[in-house]
């Protein structure tokens, strides 16, 4: 599974910043995350929170393995 991060700014419009900002992984004995935003599961069954940041900006969700 790939995830994308945009960028929404006052004005409206969007940019795509997946490659800027950075990912990380609550559990990374559940999933980790690259550079580009792609996922990895590393066992079967669990719980992990993604986020991205970039400055003093970030999001996040909860991904399930199953």
């Amino acid at each position: 599974m790939q995830l994308h991060a945009t960028g929404t700014y006052s004005d409206g419009t969007t940019k795509d910043m997946t490659t800027q900002v950075a990912w990380s992984s609550s559990d990374t004995a559940v999933a980790t995350i690259d550079s580009n935003g792609l996922v990895t599961a590393d066992r079967e069954i669990g719980r992990t929170t993604i986020a991205a940041t970039y400055g003093s900006v970030s999001g996040s969700t909860e991904l399930t393995v199953q």
